[in-house]
């Protein structure tokens, strides 16, 4: 934990370091602490303008941690860039400060809410990149804790892990940690008590991670074993992740250098080659464009699909079949009722109608949609909600059907005359 608080010039050098800074906004706020965006007044060469100002409970904070972390980050040790440069260290009464440089980009967690689950060989990429990270900070002998979708930004180069703000330094001869903490869900057993942390409590937490952004479900609510379930993940990526997460610390991978070992090997990288540039986001409309993608974007890729059905077993093909032939169904029924739209007199009106409605709902009640939840592919590769998830996706696409149905219409009043 941290030292004794500082008193006389001690403490009057460490406010007016700590009023040297201005706030810009709070990034968070709770029981560990408060992050803020700030500014130094009197900028430094070489350090970047934007800084994050992180306060912690002095009982809370592990001042040897962070020390470590400012010694790792500027050794240039590998994997060191992907942690956040320490710039000041300072205490006040009651306090630990840590000012550090600002990352930008959107956390994990933003990318899976916004997005939905990450393809498999970018979601392998950044937990090896994470591995990289964290490796030269458990030869340090500290433990992160933390390693949360809220603790990871993705930036243009890839994953950064900040927030040091519950990491502590093993303690030989402890039989568990001071203090229990960690976000529920992806902190490994020990850390309730179980037994002190170490290397291997990050290894737990970076499989659940991966477990997570291949299902975008979060494990405080649902077991990470749904990632292992789904017919989309990889069987060599799904037993990396069932080892990573064992209860017992020994039934895990030893290290981050054997996870990523691990994950390279279930997942090879593509070469560079072959991976198209990432476009630049625009930022001022990345809500907007966000929510349209994951209106617009089908639950699973025809690829996937497709193996999700042959790993079915035989009612669950039968079933995908049968909602097929509906789906095809309706969509001649909609055909057929835009004819009648536009060629018959008006006492087909009703007739045309109801054909139409029947033909959305069938359309919609057997179409894509309902084939992939059916065999849990893409966004419906969790244990439940998908039922949810289904509702919620065909009363967007409904949208969209009456506007092809419009379309149709369309085309048909300008066919039909011409025939």
């Amino acid at each position: 934990m941290s030292g004794a608080d500082p008193t006389g010039e001690a403490l009057l050098e460490a406010l007016d370091l700590d009023d040297s800074f201005s706030p810009v906004r709070t990034l968070a706020e709770g029981k560990a602490g408060t992050t803020e965006l700030v500014v130094r007044s009197d900028p430094r060469a070489g350090e970047p303008t934007l800084l994050v100002r992180k306060r912690m409970p002095a009982q809370l904070a592990n001042e040897q941690a962070w020390r470590a972390l400012r010694d790792v980050a500027a050794s240039g040790a590998e994997g060191s860039s992907r942690l956040p440069r320490v710039r000041e260290i300072y205490r006040l009464p009651d306090e630990l400060v840590v000012v550090y440089d600002f990352v930008d980009g959107p956390t994990l967690a933003d990318l899976v809410r916004d997005g939905g689950p990450l393809e498999v060989p970018r979601a392998v990429l950044l937990v090896r990149q994470l591995c990289q990270a964290l490796a030269p900070l458990h030869a340090a002998g500290v433990v992160h804790r933390d390693v949360a979708p809220g603790n990871v930004v993705v930036a243009a180069d890839g994953a950064h892990l900040i927030d040091l703000g519950i990491a502590r330094v093993r303690v030989e001869g402890a039989t568990h940690d001071t203090t229990r903490l960690g976000t529920w869900g992806f902190a490994a057993p020990e850390q309730y008590g179980f037994a002190q942390t170490d290397a291997r409590s990050d290894v737990f937490s970076l499989g659940r991670l991966l477990a997570y952004a291949l299902t975008a479900q979060d494990p405080s609510e649902e077991s990470f074993e749904s990632a292992a379930d789904s017919p989309c993940v990889p069987a060599s990526v799904r037993a990396v992740i069932k080892k990573a997460t064992a209860f017992e610390p020994s039934s895990r991978y030893q290290s981050v250098g054997e996870l990523a070992s691990a994950l390279e090997a279930a997942c090879p990288p593509e070469p560079v080659a072959a991976r198209p540039a990432a476009p630049e986001p625009a930022q001022s409309s990345y809500g907007a464009r966000a929510w349209l993608r994951r209106a617009t974007a089908p639950a699973a890729s025809p690829a996937d699909l497709w193996d999700a059905f042959r790993s079915a077993d035989a009612g669950a093909k039968a079933g995908c079949v049968l909602l097929a032939l509906f789906g095809v169904l309706g969509a001649l029924m909609m055909l057929y009722s835009a004819s009648f739209v536009v060629a018959k007199s008006l006492v087909d009106t009703f007739t045309a109608v109801l054909c139409v409605a029947v033909g959305a709902w069938f359309a919609l009640a057997f179409g894509w949609e309902p084939v992939c939840c059916v065999l849990s592919a893409g966004r419906y590769g969790v244990r439940t909600g998908r039922l949810r998830t289904l509702l919620r996706r065909e009363g967007v696409l409904l949208l969209w059907l009456f506007a092809a149905f419009a379309i149709i219409v369309l085309a048909v009043a300008f066919v039909l005359p011409n025939c």
